[in-house]
């Protein structure tokens, strides 16, 4: 059995990489064990790679590395479209750069089997497996947790790989999707929080709201539910420190089935302190 901590995952993150051909590419061992290595600051022999079935452009295998065990998966057809509308384009990236992912004609997933009961570093051996798939062809890195997806660019680079330990990054590994309930009003909800078992987040937001600082609001709830491994249910409250400002968790009471996450989804409201 796996070691188990208050933080343990109980779902398995999992990464999907999508190319713009239907070739993926088979990875080498020597740059994975170059990546773990380095971001993990490990010896290269702690990492092996084993391809179990190979059928032309699709593959199937598994990565080992000291407690990480991956499996990986190349497919020389695209993701579902529903994956893609969840996903690609309800992500925060230029309409460009969406219409060049959602042109993808091939995957590699990966997800993690490991017993490392870390997700943080479940998530950067995802990350670190994924740099060594990189080519010119490679178009987004998908998060169907998450419901968010995003291009190569630097984040798959080693020494930016090895950072996310000290700071995580949410506009990688969080989805904040926008629901609509008329032109001017809508639910800004988290998604991807499943993953270290904290509850997503929800809140309502207007014409006189700033969705940046709701953003803000639902790093700063989540590092503290997860930092300080805090259990909180609708009716209990959290007063944040630098502004005094009181919060109050509530029930999800409409849009449940895209608003409620694995984990459950709470909403936050200013409380008025009087009451």
């Amino acid at each position: 059995m796996p070691e188990t901590t208050a933080n343990t995952p109980i779902f398995q993150p999992r990464l999907h990489l999508i190319y713009a051909t239907n070739r993926v590419p088979l990875p080498k061992e020597a740059i994975l064990k170059t990546r773990f290595a380095s971001v993990f600051n490990t010896t290269a022999e702690s990492t092996a790679l084993n391809i179990a079935q190979q059928d032309g452009s699709a593959f199937i295998g598994e990565i080992k590395s000291g407690r990480h065990s991956l499996h990986i998966a190349g497919v020389p057809l695209p993701l579902p479209q529903e994956v893609i509308d969840h996903t690609v384009m309800v992500s925060p990236w230029q309409a460009q750069t969406k219409a060049a992912m959602r042109q993808h004609r091939g995957q590699i997933g990966l997800v993690s089997a490991g017993s490392d009961p870390d997700p943080i570093e479940q998530m950067l051996a995802l990350y670190a497996a994924a740099g060594a798939f990189e080519n010119e062809d490679l178009l987004g890195i998908i998060n169907i947790n998450a419901w968010t997806a995003h291009p190569p660019a630097d984040f798959l680079h080693p020494q930016h790989i090895a950072q996310y330990r000290q700071e995580i990054p949410f506009d990688l590994w969080f989805g904040h999707v926008r629901f609509y309930t008329d032109d001017y009003h809508y639910w800004l909800v988290t998604k991807g929080h499943h993953i270290f078992d904290v509850p997503d987040l929800a809140a309502f937001v207007g014409p006189g709201d700033d969705p940046t600082a709701v953003n803000n609001l639902f790093i700063n709830v989540f590092y503290y539910l997860y930092e300080q491994d805090v259990f909180v249910t609708a009716g209990d409250t959290l007063q944040i420190s630098s502004s005094g400002q009181q919060l109050r968790f509530t029930e999800v009471t409409e849009l449940t089935e895209v608003l409620m996450g694995p984990s459950g989804t709470l909403v936050i409201e200013k409380a008025d302190p009087r009451v």
